[in-house]
């Protein structure tokens, strides 16, 4: 947490220090409401590989003309048949910061970064279920470092407001051995100033 917080704060001295413009194309921050993916990872009892959807938020700082730099994050949560249920889910919430560079043509701007940051992953997996009741499952709950590429392309509707389309990869590694994928798009809406 010190080390986002500390991130944070460069980053605001770094906006604030090299902007050209006072008024315009300093930050851009909003939600990011539709995200279909797709998880593979797996478990002890299983290999998961289904569509995930999610939700989540970005905030970014432009500076120095073509570097940006902000905290991202967000979830995405995956149902998928067990065994003994079709109920079962893993559910990955991810949050960090990001950098990379900008450029901004007429109404687009091109953005492309690296996200780092920590991430959880809940699993209920469901061996056994008699109608509204678990008789056999397993809730696992794991801590993991995430990092992804980040690849956007804002369209500005008004000066205010852009319409933005972003491709991401989560990459992590928790549970000593196992690996868990998740690329999405993400489309949403931010707010400029």
């Amino acid at each position: 947490m010190k080390k986002i917080f500390i991130t944070f704060l460069f980053c605001s001295f770094a906006l604030f220090s090299f902007s050209q413009e006072a008024t315009s194309g300093i930050y851009s921050g909003g939600m990011l409401f539709f995200q279909p993916g797709y998880t593979i990872t797996n478990n002890k009892h299983q290999k998961i590989e289904d569509i995930s959807f999610g939700i989540g938020g970005i905030l970014r700082f432009y500076f120095c003309d073509y570097l940006t730099a902000g905290i991202y994050g967000g979830s995405q949560k995956t149902n998928y048949k067990s065994s003994g249920s079709s109920n079962s889910y893993i559910n990955f919430g991810y949050g960090g910061t990001f950098l990379g560079i900008s450029r901004k043509a007429e109404k687009f701007r091109f953005t492309i970064s690296v996200f780092a940051g920590m991430g959880l992953i809940r699993n209920l997996h469901i061996e056994k279920q008699i109608n509204d009741t678990l008789s056999n499952a397993f809730l696992y709950t794991n801590s993991t470092w995430v990092i992804s590429p980040l690849v956007s392309i804002d369209y500005s509707i008004t000066q205010k407001l852009s319409f933005t389309l972003q491709t991401l990869c989560l990459i992590s590694r928790y549970d000593a051995d196992r690996r868990m994928l998740n690329p999405a798009i993400q489309i949403g809406i931010l707010f400029n100033r």
